[in-house]
Formats: structure tokens, sequence, C-alpha cells
């Protein structure tokens, strides 16, 4: 079993990150679960394409997923760092944050 998945955006950027990373989204957890029979063939192959998410757009949301592991498995209770992203990239981000669910 791979320990981590590749994310390919509509533009052909290819972005490979740790599972367990990849599913703080729900969207690509549900994706990979090979539990109810591996429904998707994203849960076979460990691949998952995203034809309407640009490459810079999709490095950002790889950037927050490790972003929201980091801080959500310390348990910190200091101040959690601001996530930056350039402004031109907001709706964007807001569309594919909504789509995968993070």
């Amino acid at each position: 079993m791979s320990t981590t998945v590749k994310l390919v955006s509509g533009d052909g950027f290819t972005f490979v990150i740790d599972k367990h990373v990849a599913e703080h989204s729900p969207t690509i957890k549900n994706m990979l679960d090979v539990s109810h029979g591996g429904a998707f063939t994203e849960a076979l192959t460990n691949e998952i394409k995203f034809p309407e998410i640009k490459g810079k757009v999709l490095e950002k949301v790889c950037q927050y997923l490790h972003y929201k592991h980091r801080y959500a498995a310390e348990g910190s209770t200091d101040r959690v760092p601001d996530f930056n992203f350039d402004l031109e990239l907001s709706l964007e981000l807001l569309m594919a944050a909504d789509y995968l669910d993070c």
C-alpha cells in the first residue's frame, strides 16, 4: 500500500504528497478509501487528476494541507501562524477549497 498520493493539475503539474497529509481533505480521503471496495479508480492508482484546478492553485492547496497537518497534529496552545497566499489566487483557491472541503 502506497504512502504517497499524486495530485495532478489540469495543466499537467504533478504533486506527490504523503497520503495522511492529503487526507486532510475529506474529498481526497473519500476518493482514496478502499474500504468500500475501492469505488474510485483513484483508490487503486493513488493518483487523482483535477482537470479544473491550475498547477499554481493545486500547489497552494498542497501547501495548505501540509500546514493543516502540521498544526492539527501539534495540538499546541501556541498561536498558529497565518497561512499566506497571493490575493490574485483568492477566487480560484476558494473554489478549490470548496470542492476539496478543506
